[in-house]
């Protein structure tokens, strides 16, 4: 019988997202952090809750902390029947908790709960509301201590075994004379002595994401490091915790895959450069199970460094529309069969797609070809550049001229980039338009180049590819790299 293993959810309607700037970079506990391991051993039936806000409520999501915490359980205690339960809900702070405690903790009968909250407790205070912009009162430092230390005794008079989880950043600059700082610290504090004082588990996130930042924030960027937007969790941010908590649970073995599977290479990576108009960029929904990092695969990034590959791709476009537009496109898939068919192989890819560009945008000395030059012979520092993946043509549907464009285009990248054997695949757009004949037609004139067809490719609007067509679009585009490096 397969574990019973689940992640309940608990959302908020109206929840705030900032935009996603995500930098991830390699993700490792050391010895010396206040990591405790093997502080609970996990038996049969246990059921594991993680209690707290929004960034719980989000970590439950595929990807998020809580769902990379049950995946390892899953994978260490297959068939015992361990339930990890995700209650985290936007806004809370610790009198939100202390409310819902009944409802959805105690009645869930745990064995073992993480409690991860003080954010909001802290933010409050100099954070308005998202929507009406009116003033907000945090936790006063009172009531977060007395609420917080109800709430343990309620969790260990049932018997349960409680983690208490210090809160993280408010921005993710270390600025010790800010005020969300200094709260922060105060609050932080008061988690410490609670757990000394009530025997609990501490999990010091405060001081781990000090740490790390003090470590791997140089610009002192206020977000992108650890976090999307200053609070809740990127990929990174994520990973850093999971593997914490995998380390108390002693799944130790699993926590080191999670921080390897983070840390991108500095060399050898095979490069693709993504250039193109929106369907590179991607217009297609993202599903929640695109969200998850692809394996094996690194993303350009707007710092000049490397991260997780996850969707959308073409965030880190120096030349992309609202960050709100980049959605699927067919960089996903294509990255998911080159893995599928050469696991070992790591990918980079230079995605820098701009909507509604036409190709003469994209000539020599234009801003957009000057950009995608710029960004891949930055990144042809870690790797050797394979292949171009160029989709674009919507913009000149009916342009006579479109092929002696698009091969002057690539004679110029190939003798800009000093790679006059650059493979060059492009991609017909849908319909029966004349573009689509003049690219079918490049391999005639242009070598090591090929033409991948959209032929029985559905869209979700006059132009743009749906989620399945973009998955498909991707994997022809994969097998024509395959079949040019195979020549």
């Amino acid at each position: 019988m397969s574990i019973h293993l689940y992640v309940r959810r608990y959302w908020q309607r109206g929840s705030v997202f900032g935009a996603i700037f995500c930098i991830l970079f390699s993700v490792n506990l050391s010895a010396e952090t206040s990591v405790q391991p093997n502080v609970y051993a996990i038996q049969a039936q246990d059921r594991i809750v993680f209690f707290g806000d929004s960034i719980t409520a989000h970590g439950a999501r595929p990807g998020g902390y809580v769902d990379l915490v049950a995946k390892a359980v899953e994978q260490a205690y297959a068939e015992q029947g361990i339930e990890v339960i995700g209650a985290g809900v936007g806004g809370n702070k610790v009198p939100d908790l202390q409310k819902r405690m009944d409802r959805d903790v105690l009645s869930q009968k745990p064995n073992l709960v993480f409690i991860y909250i003080g954010i909001n407790d802290v933010w409050h205070w100099s954070k308005p509301h998202p929507v009406t912009k009116a003033k907000r009162a945090g936790t006063t430092a009172e009531a977060y201590e007395s609420g917080l230390r109800e709430i343990v005794s309620k969790l260990q008079a049932e018997k349960i075994t409680v983690v208490l989880c210090t809160p993280t950043v408010i921005a993710e600059q270390l600025h010790p004379e800010s005020e969300d700082f200094q709260r922060l610290e105060q609050y932080a504090a008061i988690v410490r002595q609670i757990a000394a004082n009530t025997d609990s588990v501490l999990l010091d996130l405060r001081q781990l994401f000090v740490d790390y930042l003090s470590e791997n924030n140089p610009k002192n960027c206020p977000r992108g490091i650890l976090t999307m937007d200053g609070v809740h969790m990127n990929g990174a941010g994520n990973a850093l915790i999971a593997e914490a908590v995998c380390r108390m649970l002693g799944v130790t073995a699993i926590a080191e895959s999670l921080a390897s599977n983070l840390s991108a290479p500095t060399k050898g990576m095979d490069l693709y450069l993504m250039i193109g108009q929106s369907n590179m960029a991607g217009r297609a929904k993202v599903l929640d199970t695109q969200r998850r990092p692809i394996k094996n695969c690194f993303l350009f990034n707007d710092r000049g460094d490397w991260e997780p590959a996850t969707n959308p791709l073409n965030r880190f476009s120096t030349v992309r529309k609202d960050i709100g537009m980049q959605q699927l496109g067919l960089g996903y898939s294509f990255a998911m069969k080159l893995n599928e068919m050469n696991p070992e192989q790591t990918i980079g890819l230079v995605v820098n797609a701009l909507g509604g560009s036409k190709i003469e945008s994209w000539q020599k000395g234009q801003r957009l070809y000057q950009e995608a030059l710029a960004r891949m012979e930055a990144a042809q520092a870690y790797g050797e550049l394979k292949a171009v993946l160029w989709h674009q043509g919507e913009s000149n549907f009916d342009d006579a001229a479109y092929l002696g464009k698009l091969s002057q285009l690539i004679t110029d990248l190939r003798a800009d980039l000093q790679m006059p054997q650059l493979p060059f695949i492009v991609g017909q757009i849908t319909g029966d338009y004349p573009v689509n004949t003049q690219l079918d037609a490049l391999p005639e004139h242009v070598s090591h180049t090929a033409c991948v067809s959209s032929k029985d490719l559905a869209t979700q609007d006059k132009w743009h590819f749906n989620s399945v067509s973009q998955i498909q679009l991707g994997e022809r585009y994969a097998d024509a790299v395959l079949s040019i490096q195979q020549r």
